[in-house]
């Protein structure tokens, strides 16, 4: 608690000199994790006033320099293909409202970098918060996971949290995975014994996103952790030693629970062993006869939902049967089929541009800057994906993108 009070004080000072709505703002901001805990609306109001405000601000102040950045004018670029296949889809008024409201995700994400996040005594005082609610969550998982084993010995049930929506892990796995990787880069560079404490603490994002049973989010988490021990400081002893007691706590918690051994075996998963007959590739295979059927304008943003019974089997050649979902679970199928292949190609570099932009500050030597480019590169890689245009799964994700991108502009002199 004390460092809070400092990162309180630190915050405090910082906002001296600032407007009395921008301050108010900042606050706001830093509200954003405990909202995110509710439930998808407050979270997308939250994330949707700052995009306005942050458009409002720049007409009043007439600072635009923010347009000049590549990563922001490739997604405009995106973003103005999306509209356009919208307005041709069959349903253009529902396809191009899908494609007007997405653009709030990375005007947040412009507003964290360049307006909201722009300085070490906000980031810290994020994280803090962001602490604060993983505990919350932590213990809203431990309590209902205990329920599940009390009430049914169902080891594999997944986890809803304090959603009712199977999902808590995405706000583990990717909204609060800028925070996993800040405990672990640090847990490399302090004194042992304090070390341990951080590390423990980052692996428990990690056991903590497993129970869930959602097993992409794991993945992420887990490899974003192992990528930031790497990152920052390298110290081989202790990376062996903590990925010692890693294994070891994994290898304790599947053997007490076998039930969450079986959700991530390979042994009896048919997407790992037969993927062209599993549920994963049923649901994106409509998704590429669909780009192949319209390869040049795609069928429209958010568009698959309405068409995927209609879209036919496809040639003979491409395996398997359509599964039809309100998306195809794949990002870069989806920007196929939804946008066209011109779609694709704005997306990728939009995608490609963040990634940069983020990687870029690595050239400012601090640990915030230093791990900026891991969020982006883990949460936009081509794994089994949630809706790219879908809300809760861009609320998740661009809240860390934001924050990412915010990090890589820290130029603190004092990291440990």
């Amino acid at each position: 608690m004390s460092d809070i009070r400092i990162k309180l004080t630190e915050l405090r000072y910082n906002l001296r000199g600032s407007s009395k709505w921008d301050n108010g703002f900042v606050w706001l901001w830093l509200a954003g994790p405990f909202l995110y805990l509710i439930e998808r609306t407050p979270a997308d109001i939250w994330l949707s006033v700052f995009g306005i405000v942050f458009l409002l601000r720049s007409f009043h102040t007439n600072q635009w320099q923010w347009l000049s950045a590549f990563w922001v004018r490739s997604t405009g670029l995106f973003w103005v293909v999306a509209l356009i296949v919208s307005g041709l889809s069959d349903r253009p008024l529902y396809s191009l409202g899908e494609a007007i409201a997405w653009v709030r995700f990375p005007l947040y994400a412009a507003a964290c970098m360049f307006w909201l996040g722009t300085n070490r005594a906000r980031l810290n005082m994020m994280f803090a918060t962001m602490g604060l609610a993983t505990a919350i969550m932590a213990v809203a998982l431990a309590v209902e996971f205990g329920s599940v084993i009390m009430l049914s010995s169902d080891h594999s049930a997944r986890l809803s949290g304090p959603y009712g929506d199977l999902i808590p892990g995405s706000f583990l796995g990717k909204a609060m995975m800028p925070l996993a990787i800040i405990l672990a880069a640090i847990a490399m560079s302090k004194p042992l014994k304090h070390g341990l404490v951080l590390a423990v603490a980052g692996g428990s994002m990690v056991i903590f996103t497993t129970i869930t049973g959602e097993r992409v989010n794991a993945a992420l988490i887990g490899v974003a952790v192992f990528l930031a021990s790497c990152a920052w400081v390298v110290r081989p002893r202790r990376l062996v030693l903590f990925g010692t007691l890693a294994a070891t706590g994994f290898l304790l918690l599947f053997a007490v629970f076998p039930g969450i051994a079986d959700r991530f075996s390979a042994g009896n998963k048919s997407e790992i062993t037969n993927y062209f007959n599993s549920a994963y590739w049923f649901s994106v295979r409509p998704g590429i006869v669909a780009a192949m059927e319209s390869p040049l304008t795609g069928i429209g943003v958010g568009m698959h939902r309405l068409q995927c019974p209609e879209i036919p089997q496809g040639p003979q050649w491409l395996v398997g049967q359509n599964d039809c979902h309100p998306h195809p679970h794949q990002f870069y199928v989806q920007l196929a089929e939804e946008t066209g292949i011109f779609g694709l190609l704005t997306g990728v570099i939009m995608i490609v541009s963040i990634i940069i932009t983020a990687a870029n500050g690595r050239s400012n030597r601090t640990l915030y800057s230093s791990l900026a480019w891991i969020p982006p590169a883990l949460l936009f890689f081509p794994q089994p994906s949630a809706d790219f245009f879908g809300q809760w799964n861009n609320l998740f994700l661009w809240f860390a993108v934001g924050l990412a991108l915010a990090m890589a502009q820290d130029q603190h002199a004092n990291d440990t």
